[in-house]
């Protein structure tokens, strides 16, 4: 069964809603592959948008063990989607964005396939690039997300949070 969970909030003068949110806020969980293309065409087509920043995160090998198959992702139901709400509101806040969109993946992710994708789009590219650095920082601190990695064999092992993560979210006060 696929699951998806999303909210989108659109700015009043959204070009063509029809087709994907072109400005405003959108937070997305979802169980099925995330189409890039998809994701990122509308927000191209928003007039008054002079800069896109993206950040794709990608199911990898880690540390020294390179047999992680896959990553299983668990959440938080209605908590993870409040805390990438109050994330998504603070980056409005400190910078003049066009729109906002993230979209995560749960439960089971392949290896080499995207995890989650963070667009930013704004009408300079100095607040998409800072914006976009700063929602990761805190989506990779603070989203109530669990990941346990699959390997080979079948072993599964828990993702430890990494004390850098938390570094991160410090520098922006």
């Amino acid at each position: 069964m696929t699951a998806s969970f999303s909210y989108k909030q659109a700015l009043p003068s959204t070009p063509d809603a029809s087709s994907g949110i072109s400005s405003g806020v959108e937070v997305r969980l979802q169980t099925q592959a995330i189409a890039i293309e998809c994701e990122l065409a509308p927000i191209m087509r928003n007039p008054r948008t002079g800069a896109i920043v993206n950040f794709l995160g990608v199911v990898r090998q880690a540390g020294e063990i390179d047999d992680v198959m896959a990553l299983e992702i668990e959440h938080y139901p209605g908590m993870t989607e409040r805390t990438l709400w109050g994330i998504v509101e603070e980056a409005q806040a400190r910078w003049p964005l066009d729109t906002v969109k993230i979209v995560h993946r749960i439960d089971r992710v392949p290896l080499g396939e995207a995890v989650v994708i963070v667009i930013v789009a704004a009408q300079h590219r100095s607040s998409a690039f800072s914006a976009c650095e700063f929602l990761m920082d805190f989506l990779k601190h603070n989203a109530p997300f669990w990941k346990k990695e699959v390997r080979r064999d079948g072993a599964t092992e828990w993702v430890v949070p990494h004390p850098k993560n938390e570094h991160a979210t410090i520098r922006w006060g």
